[in-house]
């Protein structure tokens, strides 16, 4: 069995997982908006403990991991502030979800470039950090200024990585090349 048979799946689940966020916020955008805020920290912390796994289980590329575990501990931080205080999470939400995900598309980039001599992917990488650092500085000096259309935003970007994600699954399907760096 192959390394990273398993990663294409992942990159499809998470594709999945974005588009399911697109959709619902575009269909309810006030209620996605309080499920989001809800729901943020446990999605960060769920994101940085399977991060930690990957870097458990990955022996065989340490620059790889170095970069994922920057990556993980982004994930804890932001969802210790999450679940700190709810009702601030919630007021807050749009500027801390942007600055998260700036942070994480910054480091993307960073990653690619880092890594384009090891990682086969690394294109897809770096489109989805500078993908990341758009869309969290679009979040960040947003001129919408009603949940309604924060969510409208984050809508547009799980529509859109989802699809990324998808299509990228099904590309890295049959590679051997290591591919954790793109979850």
């Amino acid at each position: 069995m192959r390394k990273n048979s398993s990663i294409w799946i992942l990159l499809m689940t998470i594709g999945v997982v974005f588009l399911i966020i697109g959709v619902m916020a575009f269909a309810r955008p006030l209620a996605s908006y309080v499920k989001l805020a809800k729901y943020a920290g446990a999605g960060l912390l769920i994101n940085g403990i399977l991060l930690q796994a990957v870097i458990v289980v990955n022996k065989r590329y340490p620059r790889e991991n170095r970069w994922m575990q920057i990556e993980s501990i982004l994930d804890f931080l932001f969802s210790l502030l999450l679940f700190i205080n709810p009702l601030l999470s919630f007021i807050l939400l749009d500027y801390l979800i942007g600055i998260w995900i700036l942070l994480v598309g910054i480091l993307k980039i960073l990653a690619a470039l880092s890594l384009r001599s090891v990682v086969r992917g690394w294109r897809f990488i770096l489109l989805v950090g500078i993908l990341s650092a758009i869309f969290g500085g679009t979040l960040l000096y947003s001129p919408f200024v009603r949940a309604e259309g924060i969510t409208w935003l984050i809508g547009a970007f799980g529509t859109i990585m989802g699809c990324l994600y998808i299509l990228d699954g099904f590309y890295f399907r049959k590679r051997e090349d290591t591919l954790d760096m793109m979850l």
